[in-house]
């Protein structure tokens, strides 16, 4: 018993250290390139902010290499892919549509493995503290789907350990049906800054196992759009800057156990660090690059490129 009170005191040391580690370098660059960009966003954050009747069609892209429990699940490095469509009819309303599938580098194997259907609602127009949102999604998936959107629930369940291996019905369930919420709280603060929180539930319709999730984020912007049609208005569309890098951000994202079993055991669980860099690329395209940094045993390692346009 002392031997694994030990191991678990010493994975939650090396959970923080490397958390405190990265925070750090990550703010770091943020001081040192703040030069004058664009706004921008989050990776899997999401903010209050919704840009009334903007349509968005974005291809995000994951290269994934698998945790040691995912390995010896059968796992390899694979590709996943998302493409999104968003429309907003109004300031406090987003609507989403995503489909989703990934390639196995190894197997040499693709797989399409389902939809998403998304609504994000703002309950004030104007700017109140902390900006409240309601989200909620409907997922109908492949239960072999990779793409991280978020992350909830366990890798290796505590109460499956005695009797149940860690997936004990995924060779029966031919889809799975999930309803997702999320709290999303947002503030603006010192013109250029944000810091965003969504707390996540991920309920499976078939059996009612609510999933808990959470995401936040702290993103810097170098520009707002009205200060860079201000400085480049006097230009023609030849002459404007062809990119600007748009924004930095730091999230971290990770999994509070389910309604069976609630609660933080890192070596159970994923949690990830993800700094990321957005770049407009003239003024209706962008860029994003980040990386999911796997902070436990059961976490993954990602690279993540999206492309986006606004029409």
């Amino acid at each position: 018993m002392s031997i694994w009170l030990g191991k678990r005191k010493t994975i939650k040391q090396t959970f923080w250290l490397r958390l405190k580690t990265l925070v750090a370098s990550f703010m770091g660059l943020v001081f040192l390139t703040s030069i004058c960009f664009a706004d921008g966003g989050y990776l899997t954050t999401y903010s209050h902010h919704i840009k009334r009747r903007e349509l968005e069609v974005m291809v995000m892209n994951d290269f994934t290499f698998p945790s040691k429990p995912h390995h010896e699940e059968g796992e390899r490095n694979y590709f996943s892919h998302m493409v999104e469509v968003e429309y907003a009819p109004f300031s406090q309303l987003a609507l989403e549509f995503m489909t989703e599938w990934f390639e196995d580098v190894g197997k040499k194997d693709t797989k399409f493995t389902g939809f998403r259907y998304e609504a994000r609602y703002r309950l004030f127009k104007q700017e109140v503290p902390l900006n409240p949102m309601v989200y909620v999604e409907y997922e109908d998936l492949d239960p072999e789907t990779r793409y991280k959107m978020e992350v909830s629930g366990w890798v290796r369940p505590p109460y499956e350990d005695s009797a149940e291996t860690t997936h004990p019905e995924s060779s029966e369930v031919n889809r799975e049906r999930i309803i997702e919420t999320r709290v999303i709280l947002s503030q603006d603060f010192l013109k250029h800054w944000n810091v965003a929180f969504n707390w996540i539930n991920e309920t499976d319709t078939s059996d009612g196992v609510t999933a808990f999730g959470y995401t936040t984020g702290v993103s810097y912007q170098f520009h707002t759009h009205h200060e860079e049609h201000g400085e480049h208005s006097h230009l023609s569309s030849h002459h404007r800057p062809f990119f600007s890098l748009a924004s930095v951000a730091l999230e971290l994202t990770g999994a509070f156990g389910d309604t069976k079993d609630f609660g933080l055991e890192p070596s159970r669980q994923e949690h990830y660090v993800q700094p990321s860099v957005m770049i407009h690329m003239r003024e209706h395209v962008m860029f994003n690059l980040g990386f999911g940094i796997g902070l436990t045993r059961s976490s993954d390692n990602l690279a993540r490129f999206n492309v986006g346009i606004e029409f």
